[in-house]
């Protein structure tokens, strides 16, 4: 992977990287300018899901991005059948929400 350098926006290479986290790694860049030679460290993160994973991990708590939280409640509602429900302990609601004669005063 290249990076930009900051100073020069020549190319830089990774020299050497570290796993910091499961999500983290921390890398080591120089500059390929020889006139600049900057070196710097830079952290490279994984933020989010984009497609799920079929052998997740479930240690792992990555954030799934907006669109799949969509889709995955779309498909679950799609393929979700209708529950028949009759009450046991509680008398049927009638949908209204007062008596007759509006909300009761405050």
């Amino acid at each position: 992977m290249r990076l930009q350098c900051p100073h020069c926006k020549e190319p830089s290479f990774i020299r050497t990287s570290a796993q910091m986290t499961v999500l983290t790694r921390e890398s080591t860049y120089a500059c390929t300018n020889p006139e600049c030679g900057h070196t710097f460290v830079a952290l490279t993160e994984v933020v989010r899901t984009l497609s799920p994973s079929a052998t997740p991990d479930p240690s792992v708590n990555l954030p799934l991005s907006s669109h799949v939280r969509r889709d995955m409640l779309r498909a679950t509602l799609d393929h979700a059948a209708s529950a028949e429900h009759a009450t046991q302990f509680t008398r049927p609601v009638t949908g209204d929400l007062f008596p007759v004669g509006g909300p009761p005063p405050d």
